[in-house]
């Protein structure tokens, strides 16, 4: 007996299967591009969101600084002596501080010190703190009603305002944080 062979034979050329051509392969490449170019721009929107959220956690930090150094001298702020000392405009020199520092360094400076004294080196530091940790930061301390709206002293509410500068894609934009509180 004899069989019979049977032969397939391919129908298709080894022309058409020779790979990719180079406009498949450009066209992949713009595709890819486009998609790098977008991570990276969420890569800058994610850095810049993160410096702005740092600015705005320290400017909280600095105002609830200066909110425990008023409550621990309660009749200086019951005298409005700290919105004097810290006007919206004020300009310290921060490369010299006052004469009496009401710092507990571990001894007894801080027993020595008068209340004013007290309250001068308070408004010394908070400036020049919100002046060397945010981009030209400001602070100031205003009498207030319970909303936050200002009112002559002596009231019994504060109103502590910390501004910066935020940068945005555009150039930059004031920010503001403001705390109202009960002394």
């Amino acid at each position: 007996m004899h069989r019979a062979m049977i032969h397939i034979r391919s129908t298709t050329h080894p022309k058409t299967m020779a790979g990719a051509t180079l406009i498949e392969v450009m066209v992949a490449l713009v595709i890819m591009s486009i998609g790098l170019l977008g991570l990276a721009s969420l890569q800058l929107s994610g850095v810049s969101n993160n410096s702005n959220s740092e600015k705005r956690t320290q400017a909280a930090i600095l105002s609830n600084d200066l909110v425990e150094r008023m409550r621990a001298n309660p009749n200086e702020v019951g005298t409005a002596a700290y919105a004097t000392a810290l006007p919206a405009t004020a300009n310290f020199d921060c490369t010299t501080p006052p004469a009496t520092v009401c710092e507990d360094s571990g001894g007894a400076a801080s027993a020595d010190c008068l209340e004013s004294q007290m309250t001068g080196y308070d408004a010394y530091t908070s400036w020049c703190d919100a002046k060397t940790l945010l981009p030209s930061g400001k602070i100031s301390v205003v009498c207030s009603d319970q909303t936050g709206t200002t009112q002559a002293c002596p009231t019994s509410y504060r109103t502590i305002t910390v501004n910066w500068d935020n940068q945005t894609e555009t150039g930059f934009t004031t920010k503001t944080l403001t705390t109202t509180f009960r002394p």
